[in-house]
């Protein structure tokens, strides 16, 4: 398929078919703010193709802003509202607790910013923080934490909030890679280890972030009978095979503009 565009309705709904079929309960898809690449146009395209298909997938977003710009309290205010007004009422977006569920990606944190974040959303929303150093520490928390990461053997378990796994990362402005691929048998072990684990959030970084060199969806470099790829196979055969598995697996999906991918159907 080459390069795609994801305002391209049947690239969204192959994507809904791939997370499907790798039994993805969730997925996170990257955000950078209100009229930033497209949001309302792909992000209401993907809930409603969603709910079109019968797929019991659930989408939030990642709020990648607190990254680098460390918004204040009425920003964030008025980035919930905005969020709330245009996607968290649709019926494919994931609650937890009866409230909508979000994802904040925070870089270099304190527990300043969970403060910020606990007073911006009014315990209204339910909030999933990047872990930090001190985070025990704050006398605020918000309802859970998560790590985002590729670790050298394409995991980073954080006992009590997540386990992620990954396929490597090699971001497009680097002449290396930081983490190198790993195959996808040990990919498959990852994602057994993954189930047995039992981590409230069992995240894969990531379904299609080109960019930094850890999708997983459907190439020519890896692909397999099935059509979906031999990393979106392991995923698929674990729960069919593991009593044990009981959390939804749950991704990260860019929504760039265009996304370079070579898919097999």
């Amino acid at each position: 398929m080459g390069w795609y565009s994801s305002s391209n309705p049947d690239v969204v709904r192959y994507h809904i078919d791939s997370l499907d079929y790798a039994y993805f309960g969730l997925s996170i898809a990257s955000w950078w703010g209100p009229d930033t690449h497209l949001d309302r146009a792909r992000l209401t395209m993907l809930l409603d193709a969603t709910i079109a298909k019968n797929s019991t997938l659930k989408w939030t977003i990642y709020y990648e802003k607190e990254m680098k710009w460390n918004p204040s309290v009425y920003e964030i205010q008025n980035d919930l509202s905005y969020l709330m007004r245009w996607f968290a009422r649709h019926p494919a977006w994931a609650y937890k607790d009866g409230k909508p569920l979000i994802f904040v990606y925070n870089e270099n944190s304190n527990c300043e910013l969970v403060q910020r974040w606990k007073q911006a959303s009014r315990d209204e929303w339910y909030l999933v923080m990047k872990v930090f150093s001190n985070h025990k520490e704050c006398a605020l928390q918000p309802d859970s934490f998560h790590q985002y990461g590729s670790g050298d053997d394409g995991v980073v378990r954080n006992r009590g909030y997540s386990f992620v796994i990954s396929p490597g990362f090699w971001h497009a402005i680097q002449k290396t890679a930081r983490v190198p691929r790993i195959s996808p048998r040990k990919f498959c072990l990852n994602v057994k280890e993954m189930t047995r684990s039992r981590e409230p959030w069992q995240l894969v970084v990531s379904f299609n972030e080109a960019g930094e060199g850890t999708m997983i969806e459907s190439s020519t470099e890896w692909q397999s009978r099935s059509g979906y790829g031999q990393y979106l196979d392991c995923l698929h055969d674990v729960p069919m095979s593991a009593a044990i598995h009981s959390m939804p697996f749950m991704t990260i999906l860019s929504l760039s503009s265009l996304v370079l991918s070579f898919m097999t159907k």
